[in-house]
C-alpha cells in the first residue's frame, strides 16, 4: 500500500475514541474486567481492548452484545453540537 492509500483509507476510517472511552466507563461502573465482559458476551478480550484503546470502530452489532453483556442499553443520540 502506498502512502497516499494508505492516508485516503485512514481518511475513510476515523477512528470515534468517545466509543471506547464510553465502554471503559461503563465496564468499570460496574465492575468488570474485559475478560469477564468478553466471557459474558462472546466478543473477545482483544477486540475490547482495541475498541478501548481507539484502535478499532465496532459494530452495531458488537456494541449492542458488549451493552446487553453489560446488563445495560445501547443509546444511539443525534445531540445538537455545542457551537466551537
Amino acid at each position: 500500500m502506498t502512502d497516499g492509500t494508505a492516508a485516503k483509507q485512514a481518511s475513510r476510517e476515523r477512528i470515534y475514541p468517545e466509543v471506547g472511552a464510553a465502554l471503559l466507563k461503563a465496564r468499570h461502573e460496574i465492575g468488570l474486567t474485559q475478560q469477564q465482559l468478553a466471557d459474558a458476551t462472546g466478543v473477545s478480550r482483544i477486540t475490547i481492548q482495541r475498541i478501548e484503546q481507539a484502535h478499532i470502530n465496532p459494530s452495531f452489532k458488537t456494541l449492542e452484545a458488549l451493552a446487553r453483556g453489560m446488563g445495560r442499553t445501547l443509546t444511539i443520540s443525534f445531540d445538537e453540537r455545542e457551537a466551537d
